[in-house]
């Protein structure tokens, strides 16, 4: 830990130094809700990566999951290529795409939670704000924010507004087409309303060898829409109504089949790995996958079909079956209102979520039905929050709230392992129906010790209880049940969560904060394939204690912001696939459960600055490193089945370093004309997939190489805004890269690819 302690408190030291430079152009104040008050980014003791509507655009982010590029020291974990997107902050987060989980970072959709990680996959479009909150948020958030929280925020309607809008549109390589727009304004003095939708179309970029000729597979489909109204009956009271709908039938990728069999020991009639992969190597040309030994010995005997070298690292032309889908619904419904008291905000939220996802997807990653899954799981949640923000000017300042909130899970499933017939060959049909109750009261209070320091906290008490039912798993050719009729109870024992803190304002522009913060994930039950009741057993959840210290610092006369934070967590029960022999069957089981304790390390920079000696430049940049390992005596298992203990070994998706930067340059061509390019970089480290690298072969199998994405974004219009047209470039590098590195556990290992390099021009006009 001293090294980034002694970065940061290098940085803090030269918090008292304020220059004074003239400057042509000040930095703009960030303003976020984090803690569900309006307040000035720098003024909040939490490290926040915000994105306003300026920001947004100029990234040319279509997807909420694409955003974590643009901000270091967060992953993102999507095994089915953006079919279920977790957020993996500072290293915390849960491998699994199970959509009965809940990601460690939890996502709030206009103050709405989103109880699975299948919802996820929003759209970004017609949004005022995005506010990524680093470390346990267990105070004011509660549930499932062990790694942090997302909030996405739309554009309100406005009363102050006559009728407006904006309306944009993209065309792309692959002919990706992707239209968005808006309107909205004052209907009488006390209502407004806001329409706006998004259409995300094709774009297919893959060809697979399991098919002739070219597939073009990837199309996106994806279309979403929303209508508010506002009315404020007096000037004391606000009434918000929001209802939105949309689908999701997008070609989800295909998987990069990783090889790591060995050719002369199946001829030797030999299931064993390449002695290239045993010594922590990939080696795609002299090993083979576990579909060519299958075809080659017993399916179609003499023919090994496509090999994994015949595939194109950058995802273009793979070997895995062309089934790859979504077909994803939602309607929800939001209802906020705002009363002010004088002396406080009431403030209620009401909202429902009716989702339905379907997806078929092709684990194995070949031409072969070694493991093909077509599942549909049907999700309501409801919810219902209460508080009471003060207003009144003084040393104090409280905030109380409580919350309830149900949701449901029933899920349908069919996997097909049919070809599998060196390991396991069936046809499985699967169901089970869970529901969860929550209710939580909290508050938070804050006292100005002096003009300069301030002491603050939040405590929340959770209670929480799941039910799983109806549970079964059949096999379809045997015709006969595994298990039926299986009932589970799960009930949250740790309670309480929240933070304590102590803010020094140490100038009017600099701010010196330590925080503890309790945080937590509930526990609940696996969702994949089960074959015995005792692999349905609920796992408890896992608690993270966070210790941190942060400044945040604004310098030469508002052109330069320097934020940081270095952190130690205490991280208990981590929540991971276990490895354990089944009491009932003998055989090893595979299935969620707590794998221990874990100790995470880090420290963060980031900067904005705009330089003095050239107007219209503006450069940030974003540092983060992390140590995050397992401290624990649990036993993992490797492809090999050999046995390790996890003490020492790093934390999959939890990159030593990662980094961004942006430079972004705006000047005037003549008269009312201007023009913009903007440059951003991002950066990770190697990773790993599904598990730590416990064994060289567990490296072969899982490792992700390090990779950086450059992209770019040039535009064209009037100062005033009025219109714009901009050429995207992204990836322009053309950098190889995958996102993710799994096993299905059946003896197939793929990785996720990312997209290669595209290009789009796009037209934007506001009126």
């Amino acid at each position: 830990m001293k090294k980034p302690v002694s970065v940061l408190l290098g940085a803090a030291s030269m918090l008292a130094f304020v220059g004074s430079v003239e400057a042509q152009a000040t930095l703009e104040e960030v303003v976020v809700t984090a803690q569900k008050r309006t307040e000035s980014l720098q003024d909040v003791s939490i490290a926040i990566a915000a994105f306003g509507q300026k920001e947004l655009r100029s990234l040319s982010i279509a997807n909420l999951e694409n955003l974590t590029e643009s901000v270091s020291g967060v992953e993102l974990f999507d095994e089915r290529g953006s079919g279920q997107p977790t957020w993996v902050i500072r290293g915390v987060g849960l491998a699994d795409f199970n959509a009965n989980n809940t990601p460690t970072a939890a996502i709030y959709y206009d103050e709405f939670y989103l109880t699975s990680n299948v919802m996820g996959g929003l759209g970004m479009y017609d949004l005022d704000r995005v506010e990524v909150l680093k470390g346990p948020q267990g105070g004011l958030y509660g549930r499932n924010t062990s790694g942090g929280a997302v909030r996405v925020l739309s554009v309100r309607p406005d009363l102050e507004q006559e009728l407006n809008g904006f309306i944009q549109g993209s065309y792309g390589r692959w002919d990706r087409s992707i239209a968005e727009g808006a309107v909205g304004g004052k209907i009488t003095d006390n209502s407004a309303f806001r329409l706006a939708g998004m259409t995300d179309q094709n774009g297919g970029w893959q060809d697979t060898l399991a098919t002739a000729g070219d597939d073009d597979y990837g199309d996106r489909d994806f279309t979403s829409g929303r209508a508010q109204l506002l009315f404020q009956p007096t000037d004391k009271l606000e009434l918000l109504l929001k209802v939105d709908a949309g689908y999701d039938k997008s070609e989800t990728t295909l998987a990069y089949s990783r090889a790591l069999y060995d050719p002369d020991a199946a001829d030797a009639g030999v299931l064993d790995y390449c002695p290239s992969a045993y010594a922590g190597t990939l080696n795609q040309q002299d090993c083979v996958t576990l579909s060519n030994i299958t075809s080659y010995y017993v399916l179609s005997p003499g023919n090994p079909g496509p090999l994994a070298s015949s595939q194109k690292r950058d995802g273009t032309r793979v070997m895995s079956n062309p089934i790859n889908k979504l077909d994803n619904s939602w309607s929800g419904v939001n209802f906020q209102l705002n009363w002010d008291l004088g002396f406080a905000m009431l403030t209620s939220i009401s909202g429902y979520l009716d989702y339905e996802n379907k997806q078929v997807f092709d684990y194995d990653g070949s031409p072969l039905v070694l493991f093909e899954e077509d599942g549909k799981a049907d999700l309501t949640a409801w919810s219902q929050e209460f508080r009471l923000v003060s207003q009144a000017e003084g040393p104090w300042n409280w905030l109380a709230g409580a919350t309830y909130a149900e949701d449901e899970d029933k899920e349908h499933r069919f996997g097909n392992t049919l070809d599998n017939v060196l390991i396991f060959p069936s046809l499985t049909e699967r169901g089970f129906v869970q529901q969860n109750d929550y209710w939580s009261l909290y508050g938070q209070l804050a006292y100005d010790l002096t003009s300069a320091l301030t002491a603050h906290g939040a405590l929340r008490y959770s209670d929480e209880n799941k039910t799983y039912k109806d549970g079964y798993t059949r096999d379809l050719v045997g015709e006969f049940y595994y298990y039926q009729d299986v009932r589970k109870s799960y009930e949250l024992q740790e309670n309480w969560s929240g933070d304590v803190g102590l803010d020094w304002s140490v100038t009017e522009d600099a701010m010196v904060y330590g925080r503890v913060t309790r945080g937590y994930k509930t526990g609940g039950f696996p969702g994949g394939f089960a074959f015995s009741p005792e692999e349905l057993n609920s796992y408890d959840e896992e608690i993270v204690w966070s210790y941190e210290l942060g400044f945040k610092s604004t310098w030469l006369a508002n052109t330069l912001r320097l934020n940081g934070a270095a952190y130690y967590y205490d991280y208990q029960d981590v929540q991971g696939y276990t490895q354990r022999v089944s009491q009932e069957t003998g055989t090893v089981v595979s299935a969620l459960g707590n794998l221990g304790d874990a100790e995470h390390i880090g420290a963060e920079l980031d900067t904005e600055w705009l330089p003095a000696a050239v107007e219209g430049l503006s450069l940030q940049a974003s540092v983060a490193w992390l140590d995050a390992e397992y401290k624990s005596n649990s036993y993992a298992l490797d492809p090999a089945d050999v046995a390790v203990d996890l003490d020492g070994y790093t934390r999959p998706y939890a990159p030593e370093w990662s980094a961004y930067v942006q430079a972004r340059y705006e000047w005037q061509i003549s008269g009312s004309l201007g023009a913009g390019t903007q440059l951003n970089y991002s950066w990770r480290d190697d990773i790993y997939g599904e598990d730590a690298a416990i064994t060289p072969l567990s490296y072969a199998a899982y490792n992700v190489n390090s990779y950086g994405v450059l992209n770019a974004r040039a535009w064209i219009g009037p100062m005033d805004g009025t219109w714009e047209v901009a050429l995207i470039g992204k990836n322009l590098t053309e950098s190889e890269y995958w996102t993710s590195a799994t096993g299905d556990d059946l003896g197939s290992f793929v990785s996720t690819p990312s997209h290669p390099i595209s290009y789009a021009v796009e037209a934007t006009y506001h009126w």
